[in-house]
């Protein structure tokens, strides 16, 4: 692999950052290989309409330390990236990339959580209605499947298709689980638990959460990219992709402290 390794974030290491370098700056050659994923920043920005919008902000601001404010990079939204990955073309979307940009300079901006309140009630919004919806096609699957003789893989298979916007037969399944075989694996395991569990709730807040959880794997299709995470969920549902060894599992305390936190940036990104 010729290009360099970059990093992106769940919501939670996203904050804990903001605890670790709200008054320590990274140095440039490490902030410029940490990415955005817009599902965590959606949801850090989501959050910003719960109690603590102020605790949230401030950590928000902190960006400004451990990222390149000239150009901070952003990773295209989940259903972009699928479609690059199966038609071969460019994810970038600018005009979603540059509403983001517009949305952290107002944070960025701005000294109090209820200036943008409204803002945040927006994206809180969409995240609810986004985390419904998955969970919703999650249950019709999962009663199907209870139903009915069930593939998994095809059925799968089929969800990607639909979320790609592509014609399922223009591709060998095979080939999407290989470049997908992370999100694959825990989507299997997913399933296989919540088949064997007859109170299990897609409708859940946590299985709710799980679900869009999910999808911050599909970054994972391009090599250069590995997922910094404090959940340990993902070890457990992932152990045979290959794509598993660039899901960086870390302790809470360990992102939350500058010195650690630069480490294990450095380290992962061969610095």
């Amino acid at each position: 692999m010729d290009r360099p390794i970059h990093i992106y974030l769940d919501t939670n290491a996203f904050r804990y950052f903001g605890v670790a370098f709200k008054d320590v700056t990274l140095p440039m050659e490490v902030r410029e290989r940490v990415l955005h994923s817009p599902l965590s920043a959606f949801e850090v920005m989501k959050q910003l309409a719960d109690l603590h919008g102020d605790a949230v902000l401030k950590q928000i601001h902190a960006i400004r330390n451990w990222t390149n404010p000239a150009h901070a990079g952003l990773l295209p939204f989940p259903s972009d990236a699928l479609r690059s990955y199966w038609f071969g073309t460019s994810a970038i979307d600018e005009g979603f990339r540059k509403g983001m940009q517009e949305s952290f300079n107002v944070l960025l901006n701005t000294d109090s959580a209820d200036d943008v309140l409204q803002g945040a009630i927006k994206h809180k919004e969409f995240m609810v209605k986004l985390k419904l919806q998955a969970a919703q096609d999650f249950q019709a699957m999962l009663e199907y499947a209870k139903k009915n003789p069930f593939d998994m893989t095809t059925a799968w298979f089929q969800g990607i298709a639909n979320g790609a916007g592509a014609d399922p037969n223009s591709k060998p399944a095979t080939d999407i689980q290989s470049i997908l075989s992370a999100l694959y694996e825990y989507e299997q395991s997913k399933l296989a638990t919540a088949l064997k569990n007859p109170k299990y709730n897609p409708m859940s807040l946590t299985n709710q959460n799980d679900i869009i959880d999910a999808e911050q794997l599909i970054y994972l299709a391009d090599e250069s990219l590995y997922f910094l995470t404090c959940d340990q969920g993902f070890q457990k549902r992932i152990k045979k992709s290959p794509q598993a060894t660039r899901i960086i599992t870390a302790k809470a305390e360990e992102l939350q402290n500058p010195i650690t936190a630069e480490a294990l940036l450095r380290k992962t990104a061969n610095l």
